[in-house]
């Protein structure tokens, strides 16, 4: 798995210092690499052309177009206020709810590896068009505004949604536009770590009956959630993605390999994965 070798001058300076800093159970994405790749390899399968676009090229207009779009969606940029309303939100959520001191703590730690996706991805913004990287883009996605009320709510937040990430990180690794491809295996990892956290939170939380029962109720929340961040199978955009090389996969190709990696893990918690079509929003 990269150690961050492949990242810019500036981003060596935090990763360093992300190095030195590390300790107990941070960073939670070692373990999961320990024994091999976690995630499953997303492979096109269409005949396409090849392209490679670096920072500073020009760039065709429905291939801008669509880049800008995937990284408005993606939403983690020091330039989008709304990415910053978030991070604040999880600083509240840690501070209400976190049941011991190293829980406190692991979450600052999500913050800074955060906060650091937000400097790279700025970057990427910036190289693409100056007014994009500061325009503020809020959430759409409902699985963002899911009320989180307990600290098993955010422990699902941070094992599905962080997951979502990683998801999308591991497809980039192929990506045409090479910033993009240079900074995914980092992201994924991160992401990876992220998830893991919340997996982590989980399990300790359903070490008893009373916190089995509320995390086995609070899973028919978030687990159709989960799944529609991925979007519509039938996206008319899609196929314009794998064309340019933005994306490896169509929505439901990746939605199923996430699934099937969530289920596992589920189990894994003595759950029995809920229905995938029950309240779904996007099919």
């Amino acid at each position: 798995m990269a150690d961050g070798s492949g990242v810019s001058g500036e981003m060596r300076v935090i990763d360093d210092a992300e190095r030195r800093g590390r300790a107990g159970r941070w960073p939670f994405w070692r373990p999961a690499y320990a024994h091999g790749d976690p995630l499953p390899k997303l492979t096109c399968q269409v005949s396409r052309p090849t392209y490679r676009f670096d920072e500073g090229e020009s760039l065709p207009d429905e291939y801008k177009e669509l880049l800008i779009k995937m990284l408005r969606h993606e939403g983690e940029r020091a330039g989008n206020k709304s990415f910053l309303g978030l991070m604040a939100t999880c600083l509240d959520i840690a501070e209400a709810l976190f049941p011991t001191a190293e829980a406190k703590l692991l979450k600052a730690e999500y913050l800074a590896e955060e906060l650091k996706h937000a400097i790279m991805f700025h970057r990427i913004a910036v190289g693409l068009q100056h007014d994009f990287a500061l325009r503020d883009v809020p959430y759409a996605h409902y699985a963002f505004h899911l009320p989180r009320e307990t600290w098993a709510d955010d422990a699902y937040f941070h094992f599905f949604v962080d997951l979502n990430g990683a998801f999308h990180a591991r497809d980039w690794r192929e990506s045409s536009y090479v910033p993009l491809a240079k900074m995914s295996a980092t992201v994924e990892r991160d992401e990876l770590g992220h998830s893991e956290m919340g997996y982590h939170f989980l399990g300790e939380i359903v070490s008893d009956r009373r916190g089995r029962e509320l995390a086995r109720c609070l899973l028919l929340k978030w687990y159709p959630a989960a799944l529609d961040m991925f979007g519509r199978s039938d996206s008319p955009n899609v196929p314009k993605f794998i064309h340019w090389g933005l994306k490896s996969v169509g929505n439901a190709e990746i939605r199923q390999a996430y699934k099937a990696y969530v289920d596992r893990k589920l189990v894994a918690l003595g759950f029995e994965p809920p229905d995938e079509r029950s309240s779904r929003h996007f099919l």
